[in-house]
Formats: structure tokens, sequence, C-alpha cells
């Protein structure tokens, strides 16, 4: 039966039989097959936990998700203290007669919420305006009514007061005239529009621009950081001559398939607790109106996360695998970072441009566009089924043969130290 050993000072690598073990000592270049072999699965499993726990147990991991976790509180309550209910606005007795009006006309306007109009005497209110006890007074001076305020006057109330002075002079010019106000205000509201929208949107702008920050900034996030995390991972085994040892044992399609396993646990958890945290935070406070189906919307974008950060990953650790100093890193990994910061501003101005623009829907069925842009179309809900589907099995066709070209070009420079391999090289069958 063969036991398992470890060399002084080896924290990181897999557990290896001794005559896997031996067989790198004796100058070996790879795994060697016979009984105590490990299986490809085991031995990607074991490089897969290696990974969970170097980069999920350490304090950096933990730190940085409660970081997050804290900001997201922490702009949860800046809105929740934002919402100080309706702006009080303060009417002079001689002008309280228009109270009612200005109350009708900002209840049609939809701010019914947004202003609270009191009374007040004259004297005294320029300190209720200082003191912030008072947003504005509606007044007469000099004859000309008035709208007194601190600063600046909010264009809303401004409008309200306008319609209020407006309506009440065609009033008294129809009177004049021998109409009747009601009757006549009645036939004008009956001559209005109906919009008849053919896609109608389930959100307003800001709602719509919030939604596509969200989930595009949250993916490429992700993808930057974890996918940057595994390149210098791969480059610091090969200074460490780490790499050496566990190719000793395992395959490197087998090392790469770990760890890109791994580190893609480590970011799905980041993820599933941030977007869950946002998600409780747009429910709370009532900031964003979110799909009905959010427990699916939010599997739906870790299935984007998972295959995105795959394709990408894969290509980052091939890139990474070229090179044996972090100095040289930033070269060989900044073709591939373009490619993730490609959509990201793609979807930032035209989605937020127009959302339904066919510029866009095409784009987002192309991968490496769409594990970025197709979450954030579906979020906005609309995205159609068929979209949705073919986007999927286009990432899936073009994870699969990436992953092919990325285990090729891993397997050819892991093991080679000094200056960057040529792409040729790296890319040459053995």
């Amino acid at each position: 039966m063969s036991t398992v050993t470890r060399p002084p000072g080896d924290t990181h690598g897999p557990d290896v039989p001794d005559g896997e073990r031996a067989s790198a000592r004796d100058g070996s270049t790879g795994p060697q097959d016979g009984p105590g072999a490990l299986s490809a699965r085991r031995a990607v499993g074991l490089v897969t936990r290696r990974e969970i726990n170097s980069r999920m147990r350490t304090k950096s991991f933990v730190l940085s998700t409660l970081g997050l976790l804290l900001a997201l509180g922490v702009y949860a309550l800046v809105i929740l203290l934002a919402k100080d209910g309706p702006a009080k606005v303060g009417i002079e007795r001689e002008v309280s007669a228009m109270r009612p009006a200005l109350a009708a006309v900002t209840e049609r306007a939809g701010g019914s919420g947004d202003f609270e109009f009191v009374t007040v005497d004259g004297d005294g209110t320029d300190r209720l305006l200082r003191d912030g006890d008072l947003s504005a007074v509606l007044g007469v001076t000099g004859g000309q009514l008035t709208l007194s305020v601190e600063r600046e006057a909010d264009e809303n109330l401004l409008g309200v007061v306008r319609a209020t002075v407006a309506e009440e002079r065609t009033t008294r010019e129809l009177e004049r005239a021998g109409v009747d106000p009601a009757e006549f205000r009645e036939r004008v509201a009956s001559s209005t529009v109906k919009v008849h929208a053919l896609e109608p949107s389930e959100h307003s702008a800001a709602e719509q621009f919030a939604l596509i920050v969200f989930s595009t900034g949250l993916l490429y996030f992700f993808f930057i950081f974890y996918g940057i995390t595994l390149a210098q991972g791969v480059v610091e085994e090969k200074t460490s001559r780490v790499v050496e040892l566990l190719l000793s044992t395992i395959r490197p399609w087998q090392l790469l398939a770990g760890k890109l396993i791994g580190v893609a646990v480590a970011g799905l958890t980041q993820l599933v607790l941030l977007g869950g945290a946002a998600v409780a935070l747009a429910q709370g406070t009532g900031a964003i109106t979110l799909p009905t189906a959010v427990g699916g919307t939010l599997g739906t974008l870790g299935v984007w996360f998972l295959l995105g950060f795959f394709l990408f990953a894969a290509m980052l650790a091939a890139a990474a695998a070229r090179v044996s100093r972090q100095e040289d890193l930033q070269g060989v990994v900044q073709p591939v970072m373009l490619l993730i910061t490609m959509p990201f501003v793609l979807g930032i101005v035209l989605l937020s441009k127009d959302a339904h623009d066919p510029l866009i829907e095409w784009l987002s069925l192309v991968p490496p566009l769409s594990p970025i842009l197709m979450p954030a179309r579906m979020l906005l809900g609309i995205a159609p089924v068929w979209q949705i589907a073919l986007s999927l099995v286009l990432a899936v066709a073009a994870l699969a043969g990436m992953t092919r070209v990325a285990g090729r070009m891993y397997a050819g420079s892991v093991l080679r130290s000094g200056s960057r391999v040529p792409l040729t090289e790296a890319l040459r069958l053995r």
C-alpha cells in the first residue's frame, strides 16, 4: 500500500503517493500510469479543494466579502434616511385660498406625496426657510405672487405653482365669458390621447439604468478580479517551481481544470452573497422594481457567471502560463482584459441609450460578449426565450473550443521558465 508524504515546506500541493513523488525526483516529466496513479476525477478534485481552501479560508476573502456587504448596508441606510417625507411648502394667509388648487394639481401630476402645503403667517418665514423647516413659501410681494426659497426652487414645485396659477386665471376668464369652467375642463379632459405600447417597459428609465449598471458591473468586477487572481496564481506557481511538483503527479489539463473550478466556486459564493444582499436592499428600500422571479434571476446570473468565468479565466490562465514573472503578466493578459471590458462598456452605452436596439440584441448572442450583455437584457425583461437559449448554446460551444485551445497553451507553456513563451510555441502539438 502506498503511503502519502509531503515534502517540507509544501503546504499547497495535493496529497501525492510516494511512488509518484519518487518519479518526479528521478527526473520524469509527467505523471506515471500504474496501479498507484491518481484518477482524473480524484486529481481534479484534489486541486479544486486546494484552490477553495487557499482562497475562501483566507482573511482577505472574508474581509472583502464583509466589506462589500457593509458598503451595501451603508448605501441602504443612506436611501432610507433620504426618504424624509414630503417637502413642506408654506402658504401665506393672503393666498391661502390656493391650497386646494395646489393640492389638486399636485395629485393630478402624480406627485401627491412630494409636497405638503401648510398655511403660515408672513412674519418669520425667512427664518423657517433658513432652518429647513420649510422648503418654500408662497406669498404676495408688491401685488405679485412670489415663491420664496433659501437657494434654489424645486422644478417640480415650480411647475405645480405655475400650473395652478394658469388654471385659476383660466377659470376667471371662462367665468367672465359666461362659460362653465367645470364643463369646459370636462370637455378638455375627454380630449386625451391613449398610449399603446407594443412592448411596454416594466421599469422607468432610472430603474433600467440601475439594473444595467448592477448586472454588467457586478459580472465585470468578478470576471476581472477572480480572473486576474487565477492568472497571478499560475505565475506564482511557476516562479516557486510548485507546478513542477504538481505535474509530476497529475496532468496539465487536470491541474488547469481543478484551478478553474476551485476559483469559480469561490467567486460564485461571493457573487451569490452580494447578489442576495442587493436583492434584499432593492426590496427593502423599494428603490428598484425587480423581476417577479427574483430567485430565477439570481440563478441565471450564476449560470452566466460560470460560463463567462470559465471562458475568460481559461484564456487568462493559458496566457499567464507563458510568462515566469509577475512583471510580465500585464502584457500577456491585456488582450483578454479588453475582451472582458468591451461588453461592459457596450452594455452601459448601448443598453442605456436604447435597450431594444437590434445591434445590442445581436451582440448579446455572440460570445464573449453574451456573458455580460445577455444577463442585463434578461433583468430588463426584454430578451426573448429563443435568444436566451441560442446565446447559451453558443456560449457553451465557445467554452468547449476555448478550453481545448487554452489547455494546449497551458500544457505547452507552464513547465517552461525564463523568457515569455511565443504564442506559436505554446500552441504547438507535443
